[in-house]
């Protein structure tokens, strides 16, 4: 039931792991995201398919939820794709369980926000392109607002509704995802990055990032590509 419910919607990514941690389907949308075909995924761990740093964050969620019994819902992560973009997504992980309540392991679901952003509210598409071209700047909501040509309320209304954040996380979200750029695309030293992106200082920078990513800025910078 669930691989048709999310089979063919090109903004969904959709897996299913065993006990063990060994895919056991995978649908197009997240075979795409590794650049390989759905039958390559199968079989395989996220030791084989990720950067041990981002594989290790990864394993962690799952064990938790195996664990627990408690689903992970709605976790914002920035992900790389396999042809080297940067990605939002929102993930949620549940066990799956038998009839005889045992468990056959978890699924997966993750939906590209992207689509969301490029399809977003005239307004809130003029405000994110402003914060972009100035990542640094303390923004405060009044002043994103009125980019937006909305009240802050309004504004409050509609990041939530259509991104499922605040308009100040939404500020904090595309920070990350410019520093996670110059983390990538530039030697700068982290302390200079935390600066440039508009953090207060680099140990909420990093807290903030291990938040989002589930590791260091440093460890980003030496997982491999």
């Amino acid at each position: 039931m669930f691989a048709d419910l999310v089979e063919g919607i090109p903004q969904v990514l959709g897996c299913m792991k065993d006990p063990a941690g060994r895919y056991v389907w995978s649908n197009t949308g997240f075979a795409n995201r590794l650049g390989i075909r759905p039958d390559e995924v199968v079989g395989r761990t996220v030791d084989e398919l990720f950067p041990v740093e981002f594989a290790r964050s990864y394993a962690g969620q799952d064990a938790q939820v195996l664990a627990t019994g408690r689903p992970l819902q709605s976790h914002l992560e920035l992900i790389v794709r396999a042809d080297g973009g940067i990605g939002w997504y929102v993930t949620s992980k549940s066990r799956l369980i038998g009839i005889d309540r045992s468990v056959w392991g978890l699924a997966v679901l993750s939906i590209d926000l992207q689509s969301q952003l490029e399809s977003a509210h005239a307004g809130l598409a003029r405000m994110i392109g402003r914060v972009r071209e100035q990542v640094g700047h303390p923004w405060r909501v009044p002043e994103l607002a009125s980019i937006a040509g909305l009240s802050p309320k309004q504004l409050e209304r509609l990041t939530s509704r259509t991104l499922g954040l605040s308009p100040q996380r939404l500020v904090q979200r595309l920070r990350l995802e410019h520093a996670v750029r110059l983390i990538t695309d530039t030697v700068e030293s982290l302390g200079a990055i935390s600066a440039e992106c508009g953090f207060y200082d680099q140990s909420s920078f990093t807290k903030q990032f291990r938040s989002v990513l589930g590791l260091t800025p440093g460890a980003y910078r030496r997982a491999p590509s």
